[in-house]
């Protein structure tokens, strides 16, 4: 398999074009307010030879539910999209819109990168809980909430293919907002069926470590995947998480649950469940629910629009 290759979020497998557009809609309500937002992307991925770039740029409206969580408290949000606030003023540079500009270089087993990119395409990659806009919407369920991932930041990757199964990658990027540097390592080992990735992280300003542990199973129409994570922070003494993912062909039925075991602060849970409709090549709706037990308890009732061309 070629593990060189970055993973190209949000965008569905059967569309591949080198501009490529999409659109998300979402609405959501809980018993403390409800609203929607919207948020496109545009990407930009041409691919010469060995040699290939990707652009991506994103305008967002509205921050909705999110906001108010954070308000209250909430350390699981409801949305793991980039929204209003997100993308016009990218992790408080004043980079505007902007989330993704990088080179890659891909010679016989190796792959390097470099530039504006997102570690989450490298690192803690999963085949079913890692695209908050064609799978699960929290963030527990999109990547590890307990490591040190930064997105849309300088950085640089190398991916080695040590075998058909095996891999290897190390990473540095920059951590803003909230820390300086970072450093990153994994080790991979895939078939056509499953994936487990191993990694660790370290922020060596603040000293921060985390490591963790993604992983996915394939058996004909159904997938599982699990999670695992824990750093030298005193918040919470680790994270898991686990589901399934049912595919029916036109439909699509998501079950996931994430947990935090608190020390510091307190317990959460996390249950989500999503069914997902495909109109046409081009355009798929999802109903989503979720149960979030945090500083509060709450629901959120979801509906989600995608266009993806």
């Amino acid at each position: 398999m070629d593990f060189s290759t970055p993973v190209l979020k949000h965008v569905e497998k059967h569309i591949q074009h080198r501009i490529h557009f999409m659109n998300t809609t979402v609405y959501q309500s809980s018993r403390y307010k409800g609203g929607a937002y919207t948020t496109s992307h545009l990407i930009f991925n041409p691919k010469i030879g060995k040699f290939e770039i990707l652009v991506n740029a994103s305008v967002s409206f509205g921050n909705e539910l999110n906001k108010t969580f954070e308000e209250l408290g909430f350390n699981s949000l409801p949305s793991a999209d980039d929204l209003e606030k997100d993308t016009k003023d990218v992790n408080e540079t004043g980079r505007k819109y902007l989330l993704e500009a990088y080179a890659g270089l891909k010679v016989k087993r190796a792959g390097v990168y470099a530039g504006i990119l997102d570690t989450t395409s490298f690192f803690d990659t999963n085949e079913y809980a890692n695209d908050e806009q064609n799978q699960f919407l929290n963030t527990d369920l999109v990547n590890n909430p307990l490591a040190v991932l930064p997105s849309y930041n300088p950085g640089l990757i190398l991916n080695l293919n040590l075998s058909h199964n095996f891999s290897l990658q190390f990473g540095w990027a920059q951590g803003d907002p909230d820390t300086e540097s970072v450093y990153l390592m994994q080790f991979g080992f895939s078939s056509e069926d499953y994936h487990v990735y191993f990694y660790y992280t370290h922020s060596p300003f603040e000293e921060v470590k985390s490591l963790g542990i993604s992983s996915d199973y394939t058996f004909e129409n159904l997938g599982f995947f699990f999670r695992f994570g824990k750093n030298n922070l005193e918040d919470y003494k680790y994270f898991v998480s686990g589901g399934s993912v049912l595919n029916l062909g036109k439909e699509e039925i998501g079950f996931g649950y994430a947990f935090r075991k608190g020390n510091k602060l307190k317990d959460v849970n996390v249950l989500e469940i999503y069914f997902k409709h495909v109109l046409s090549s081009y355009l798929h709706i999802t109903f989503d629910y979720q149960l979030i037990d945090d500083v509060r308890n709450t629901y959120v009732l979801g509906f989600r629009l995608n266009f993806e061309y």
